[in-house]
């Protein structure tokens, strides 16, 4: 009885070993899938985790970054709110200060586009050349001394317009003319007959130079009387007036002589200043091409007033040419004296 109970007994417990190594491997490969599930599970929590907390980082900076915007905006809005608030007074200035300005850019708005239609005009529709002057140069024995013989006979026109080519066509041939009319002046033997010329050509150079220069500023755009002549006669009067007064009426004493030479000598200076800016006015500022109130404009190609340039050069050439020879026989003269003391 024994025996066959051990033997049931190891029988059962080999079936049950057998059972067991059986399923086993079965138990192995049903979890291996769970612990491959929780391994992705911590690698995915870990890679969420990491973001979530710099997101929450930027979040706030955000949030304070938009508080901050949010406290300007009313600091602003409360400032809007105190500068409605102003005084009536204060809040008509500012109307009238913004008024001003909105004038003002107006006008350099205005200003801009009638300066660019102007020049559109001036591609499209250049100015016509002055028929007269265009005959004059044609008629005469050439243009320079047809604008020559031209001033002479508009002598008293002082509200017309003269070209830069006319203007300096005039002042080269005239100086010409007047250093051969002074040569001639030298030759008489009649020194009152000599005297009674040099004072009517003095008086009829002084209207021509005047109203040349007249119609050359009014050919540049200009008002001759009111920015150049004026200040040039004030200065000319004052100069002459503190001249006189040093010859006839010379202080004794020496701070009272110096402060009146000062007085004198600017004076001076300023008779010289409007008088150099008078000539370079006149002289090299460009013409109006379209037509003004002064007239219609001459002169206005390419050639001409390359012309024009050539002439001033010599004119200019001259002038400083003869200055250094006065200058020159001024110092000869000095030594001169100096050696025979």
């Amino acid at each position: 009885m024994v025996s066959k109970k051990t033997t049931a007994s190891k029988l059962n417990a080999s079936e049950d070993k057998t059972d067991t190594s059986v399923a086993e491997p079965k138990k192995k490969v049903s979890s291996s899938k769970p612990a491959a599930s929780k391994s992705n599970a911590k690698k995915t929590a870990t890679k969420q985790v990491v973001p979530e907390t710099n997101n929450v980082d930027v979040v706030g900076e955000v949030l304070n970054v938009k508080s901050k915007n949010d406290a300007k905006k009313s600091s602003r809005t409360a400032k809007t709110v105190e500068v409605k608030a102003e005084t009536p007074a204060a809040a008509e200035k500012s109307k009238k200060t913004v008024a001003a300005n909105t004038k003002r850019s107006s006008v350099k708005e205005n200003a801009k586009i009638a300066e660019a239609k102007k020049f559109a005009e001036m591609k499209e529709h250049p100015a016509d050349i002055d028929t007269i002057d265009e005959a004059c140069t044609q008629g005469c024995c050439g243009g320079a001394w047809c604008s020559w013989i031209h001033a002479y006979k508009n002598m008293f026109n002082f509200k017309g317009r003269t070209s830069r080519y006319e203007f300096w066509s005039f002042m080269l041939i005239n100086i010409f003319a007047l250093l051969l009319f002074s040569l001639g002046l030298e030759l008489t033997t009649h020194s009152l007959l000599s005297a009674a010329l040099g004072v009517v050509i003095y008086l009829v150079q002084f209207v021509v130079y005047l109203s040349i220069f007249t119609r050359r500023l009014h050919d540049a755009g200009y008002s001759a009387w009111k920015g150049f002549f004026r200040p040039l006669l004030i200065s000319w009067l004052l100069t002459i007036a503190s001249a006189f007064n040093l010859a006839f009426h010379t202080p004794t004493n020496p701070y009272a002589l110096q402060l009146s030479l000062l007085v004198a000598a600017f004076f001076l200076i300023s008779y010289g200043y409007y008088g150099i800016k008078t000539f370079v006015a006149a002289g090299f500022f460009e013409e109006e091409r379209n037509a003004n109130v002064y007239g219609a404009a001459s002169f206005i190609d390419d050639a001409h007033k390359m012309r024009g340039l050539r002439y001033a050069s010599i004119y200019l050439l001259i002038i400083i040419f003869g200055y250094l020879i006065s200058l020159s026989s001024v110092v000869y003269s000095a030594l001169q004296e100096l050696y025979a003391y």
